[in-house]
């Protein structure tokens, strides 16, 4: 699940920070602009106005952008798709305050020329039309027209947004939640930080369970934590343990995904047990062949991102499980609700990383040894940017990549300012 909120959350900081900077210069150019606007002149009134409303249309973009990354967890498709037409608008709203921003440099540039007095008939008339009589930058034909467009553009996304959304009236709304790209086992040890103990009393828990000492052959422990914490990233360090390829004979993982459909994550188990293709759609077809699997055996089962609030599902997925000698399931979600609905063992809270762990690993993803061109005080904003992840990995991990061949100072430190990816502890 935070495999899919994270890379959104970076393309909305990305986004707007964009259109904070071309707010700000926007801003700065309608102020000159309007001291100086030529009283009666329609059409620099009508551009001015243009230009507000630009203003206006760029300042929602940015509330609208700010709330989602900030506050939403978005799963609507509809809902993607405008919030990636808002920052696709607030781009281009960006280079056409670049180029207005471009010639009001020309129009100083031309000023401090024109006033040494050399050559200046001469600039002048090469630059004619350039500025109108009251010193306002004219704004060209192109410009007012990209203008008018960004506009409407805005008022096509507010039209789409009012007339194109569905409601309780259209239908029941199925219990879903954000997509995820499908975890594997497969994991690189050396480069996870701070999570050692964690791994070793999970993998303790689960190799001192005893056949004999069960009422029943099926144990389930639920790692729980928000998002970005690492959930996955643990289950995966525990499945690949030495301790728990000894002792369990038959290991699965499968990432649960979307919707908790039995029959497909029972085909996704015996997919992981027989390594073999399975082509097979009826659940109880798919169930015989996983109880001919695992029957009698010591399984170890992970179910990466279990979403699933319907008891009955559960018990129908589990029934093969018991006809094994053990069957201990982790699962990993950042619902406790879930997690009390499966388990039988008490719940495993992740924590987040300390601070000191935290930079260690912003050190190895964003640092590279002997690169040039850092900025001088790139571990002082490094470390600040860190205190502001909250010990969460992924937002770390992330932060850290984006900013690892970056040398422009600047960059460092809006990234730093921004407060759309301040991280919470609180889900």
């Amino acid at each position: 699940m935070e495999k899919y909120l994270i890379p959104l959350m970076m393309a909305g900081l990305i986004a707007s920070l964009a259109i904070r900077k071309a707010l700000d210069k926007l801003s700065s150019f309608l102020t000159a602009s309007a001291s100086s606007l030529n009283s009666g002149n329609a059409r620099e009134e009508q551009d001015l106005e243009d230009l507000r409303m630009l203003e206006r249309t760029m300042r929602r973009i940015h509330a609208t952008l700010h709330d989602a990354e900030q506050h939403w967890n978005i799963t609507e498709a509809s809902t993607k798709l405008r919030l990636e037409e808002l920052k696709d608008l607030a781009y281009d709203a960006e280079e056409v305050v670049d180029q207005y921003e471009l010639n009001r440099h020309k129009v100083e540039a031309f000023k401090l020329f024109a006033s040494s007095g050399s050559h200046k008939r001469k600039y002048q008339q090469e630059n004619e039309g350039f500025l109108c009589e009251s010193s306002l930058v004219t704004i060209s034909d192109e410009m007012a027209i990209k203008t008018k467009k960004l506009i409407e553009r805005f008022d096509e996304i507010k039209h789409y947004s009012d007339n194109f959304t569905l409601s309780e009236n259209d239908g029941e709304r199925w219990l879903t939640h954000i997509g995820t790209i499908d975890t594997s086992s497969a994991v690189f040890e050396q480069s996870i930080v701070g999570r050692e103990k964690d791994k070793d009393k999970i993998v303790e828990k689960l190799v001192s369970i005893r056949c004999d000492s069960v009422a029943s052959p099926v144990s389930v422990m639920a790692i729980v934590g928000m998002r970005g914490l690492g959930k996955t990233t643990l289950a995966q360090l525990v499945y690949n343990h030495p301790k728990v390829g000894k002792y369990f004979d038959v290991c699965a993982w499968v990432c649960v995904s979307d919707q908790f459909d039995v029959s497909s994550i029972t085909r996704s188990i015996v997919v992981s047990v027989t390594k073999e293709k399975c082509d097979l759609l009826e659940l109880c077809n798919l169930q015989e062949i996983l109880v001919e699997e695992i029957k009698q055996k010591k399984v170890l089962l992970v179910l990466d991102d279990l979403w699933n609030e319907r008891k009955d599902f559960w018990d129908l997925l589990c029934m093969p499980m018991n006809t094994t000698k053990l069957c201990m399931i982790v699962v990993t979600t950042w619902s406790e609700k879930v997690a009390k609905l499966v388990q039988t063992m008490p719940l495993y809270n992740l924590n987040c990383l300390s601070y000191d762990e935290s930079w260690s690993l912003f050190k190895q993803v964003a640092f590279i040894d002997g690169q040039e061109n850092t900025p001088s005080n790139a571990v002082e904003m490094g470390r600040a940017i860190v205190k502001k992840c909250n010990g969460l990995p992924l937002v770390i991990r992330k932060l850290g990549s984006m900013l690892r061949y970056e040398t422009n100072e600047q960059t460092w430190r809006e990234v730093l300012e921004s407060d759309l990816w301040v991280c919470s502890n609180k889900e």
